[in-house]
């Protein structure tokens, strides 16, 4: 996602979560949108920022950290944990094969964002269930 459209979009998510006409199962209110923004970035900028102390070097991009503060914003700080959890798992089951093969390596860059993207369209598609199984 191109930086010039990613604060738009996280202020368009905040200020959308204001419409008392929004369906409450998918779209959060405002608190549980301005918690999730917030904790969507925190939670990336903080592995990056672990991950170069520990290993020197750059892990993550923060391209990846405003992608899931958009995510936040629009769906809510529950959002968080399923999507990255699932974008993980997408991004294994992607990658395993090529590594296997040795087409990559473990050191090769794998762009992330395209993953949380698979990762939100499975939570917008199944957020009632995801959250029926998990409360």
């Amino acid at each position: 996602m191109p930086n010039e459209l990613t604060f738009p979009l996280m202020v368009i998510g905040f200020f959308k979560s204001f419409d008392p006409n929004l369906n409450q199962t998918i779209f959060p209110n405002y608190i549980n949108s301005l918690i999730g923004g917030v904790f969507g970035y925190l939670i990336i900028w903080l592995i990056i920022f672990f991950y170069k102390k520990v290993r020197k070097k750059e892990g993550m991009g923060l391209g990846d950290a405003k992608l899931l503060a958009v995510v936040g914003f629009w769906f809510g700080w529950f959002s968080i944990p399923f999507t990255i959890f699932m974008s993980s798992v997408v991004a294994l089951i992607f990658v395993i094969p090529s590594l296997i093969n040795k087409s990559r390596k473990m050191s090769s860059q794998i762009p992330f964002g395209p993953y949380i993207i698979i990762a939100v369209i499975f939570y917008v598609f199944f957020s009632n269930q995801i959250k029926t199984f998990l409360l």
